[in-house]
């Protein structure tokens, strides 16, 4: 833990990876402007914020749209608004840092963290 408050802007910590990816997701979705922000692997969503529909129509979508393919389930899933979804290739794992919304704070750092709390799993 760094004294310097400017260092870590984290106010909620966990030594345990799958609680710490998910305050992450937490925070990212609570700085920015999203119904839905998750972390997926292989389809699954392993760290959420948002209702279960939009989670689960998020996990349909976001490989492809990480791809910068177009699913059959975007309309239906996303309606009027955005899908925004970024590959992570960490170690073997392809995950996906994905959200529906207007804009997502920091992607890129939040991707860094999901890097960062998996390396020390």
């Amino acid at each position: 833990m760094h004294d310097d408050p400017t260092r870590d802007r984290r106010s909620k910590r966990s030594e345990e990876p799958a609680e710490a990816l998910q305050l992450l997701v937490e925070a990212v979705a609570g700085r920015s402007d999203v119904d839905a922000l998750a972390l997926i692997d292989g389809g699954r969503v392993i760290a959420g914020s948002g209702s279960p529909e939009l989670l689960s129509g998020l996990a349909r979508i976001a490989e492809a749209a990480a791809r910068g393919e177009v699913s059959a389930d975007v309309s239906t899933v996303c309606g009027d608004t955005d899908v925004m979804a970024r590959s992570l290739d960490i170690g073997p794992r392809g995950l996906v840092l994905a959200a529906l919304g207007r804009r997502v704070a920091r992607m890129h750092d939040a991707a860094s963290a999901v890097a960062r709390i998996l390396a020390s799993a």
